[in-house]
């Protein structure tokens, strides 16, 4: 198994890619330390996955507050002796145009999404370099390389997220600790599920306009979570994966000429 005895923290792990990720990890052999802001989602899939025999313990935590951070990692160490992989994927932001946004909205948006990245990294490193190994995965975004209409608080937290992973994984990189992020394109997730009953079309339009004519599935990101995290990339560090049906790829232009991806 690829994850054989390490020790993960996962944040955001009640749903979406943080259950699938879970789910991977302790299917890979992990013993996972799962937080989340949601204490029935998060202890539901702890509950899930302990039944089938994983080793998993899950605390109730507000990744925006230090001290929380502090007490997730404190766990895990504390109980299983140490931490091996930090899977920092919580998230929460203000939607809205740049001059709409309020300022304590913007600025609680980078505290979720940027500033506690950092945070958790800062205190993950402390185990990792005692050990002198580790791996970090961040869930950075396409929108953290490209801008969106009426999401720019969000494509500035997840930019930093970015380059937060480029900058780690530099500086640490001969200390045995690796730093990556995975940038998911749009993700059949619960905000993605509750887009579908708000405003049907703009689900449809979003779908549309990724190449492989879908929305992506946690499954899928948990997969290239599970891959940077293990053994097998070893010598990946300081860069992100975009998996994100080829949305990024497109320069955003009509078909020409008649040409789609339907052909």
């Amino acid at each position: 198994m690829r994850l054989d005895g390490k020790v993960a923290v996962i944040t955001g792990g009640g749903s979406g890619i943080g259950a699938a990720t879970a789910r991977a990890f302790t299917r890979e052999g992990a013993r996972v330390v799962l937080a989340d802001i949601d204490a029935d989602a998060g202890g539901r899939v702890a509950a899930e996955l302990r039944a089938g025999g994983a080793t998993i313990d899950f605390l109730h935590a507000d990744a925006a507050d230090p001290a929380e951070i502090d007490r997730v990692v404190g766990f895990a160490v504390g109980e299983h002796g140490g931490l091996d992989i930090l899977h920092n994927n919580h998230v929460g932001f203000e939607a809205g145009r740049i001059g709409d946004l309020t300022l304590d909205g913007f600025r609680r948006s980078l505290d979720i999404g940027l500033v506690s990245y950092w945070y958790a990294t800062k205190v993950a490193l402390g185990p990792m370099l005692a050990a002198g190994r580790g791996s970090i995965v961040n869930t950075a975004s396409v929108s953290g390389l490209a801008g969106d209409f009426g999401l720019g608080a969000y494509n500035v937290l997840k930019a930093g997220v970015v380059n937060l992973s480029r900058v780690t994984g530099i500086e640490y990189a001969r200390k045995g600790i690796r730093c990556n992020a995975v940038c998911p394109g749009p993700i059949g997730t619960p905000p993605i599920d509750r887009l579908r009953e708000r405003a049907p079309q703009t689900w449809e339009d979003i779908r549309d306009a990724i190449p492989m004519g879908r929305y992506g599935r946690p499954e899928e990101i948990a997969a290239v979570v599970l891959f940077l995290a293990s053994d097998e990339a070893a010598f990946v560090t300081g860069t992100h994966v975009v998996a994100d049906g080829g949305l990024w790829a497109h320069s955003g232009m009509p078909p020409l000429g008649g040409l789609g991806p339907d052909f």
